[in-house]
């Protein structure tokens, strides 16, 4: 029974990773040259009238919490905690995770070179814009954090659904406030939630791949 769960668990993850590629080549080949395209303009507009003080700064929350220092932060002490409750594996997967995250948001951002909206209100955001760091790093951090709370607490089954919803609420209002300040297009940002699940999708994967090598990880 445990193989073939195994089996299923890496069967999911390759799912998981040819749909993040699919959806980040789809956000690649269709950003325009310049400016954003009716898609972007349709989401800018829909935020707009919900423009309010209240949700302004609640998104500005939002959006703080998909800095890079925050990220950083979170990332450690998550880290620590992981290493010292479940094992160091853990610890190097989650940082390792999201190093490849900023590194490949980095390439990525250098590569399209995709000037960012000309009417943020609110926050200043300077680099390329597409994919959207924040949703990228967001993904990927808190995305690999609910993976291995699933994967090893103790937690019942509707507790640990409940969490994850509110996991995934939280990273899709990251995403939401760069789009409400149009800092950035929403294809910036779905593309960074694309490139996100690729790099969780492909860090499982090659950590099963290696932990089967050793003994150490199914």
């Amino acid at each position: 029974m445990e193989a073939v769960f195994i089996r299923k668990e890496r069967s999911f993850w390759i799912i998981m990773l040819v749909i993040g590629i699919i959806g980040f080549a789809i956000a690649a080949i269709t950003v325009p040259d310049n400016g954003g395209h009716a898609f972007d303009q349709w989401a800018h507009d829909g935020l707009t009238e919900w423009r309010s003080e209240g949700l302004t700064s609640f998104l500005k929350w939002m959006s703080v919490l998909g800095s890079t220092a925050v990220i950083v932060a979170i990332t450690l002490l998550a880290a620590a905690w992981f290493g010292y409750r479940h094992g160091w594996r853990y610890s190097g997967m989650l940082i390792g995770s999201v190093l490849a995250g900023y590194l490949l948001n980095t390439l990525l951002k250098n590569l399209f070179g995709r000037v960012r909206p000309g009417s943020a209100w609110e926050l200043t955001a300077d680099g390329a814009s597409f994919p959207s760091g924040n949703a990228m790093l967001g993904m990927v951090m808190f995305g690999m954090i609910i993976v291995i709370l699933l994967k090893e607490s103790r937690w019942s089954g509707w507790l640990k659904s409940v969490i994850s919803v509110l996991v995934a609420l939280l990273i899709v209002l990251m995403g939401a406030s760069r789009i409400y300040f149009h800092v950035h297009y929403i294809s910036d940002v779905l593309a960074g939630y694309s490139a996100g699940l690729i790099v969780i999708s492909a860090a499982l994967l090659l950590a099963g791949i290696r932990g089967r090598k050793k003994g150490a990880y199914s």
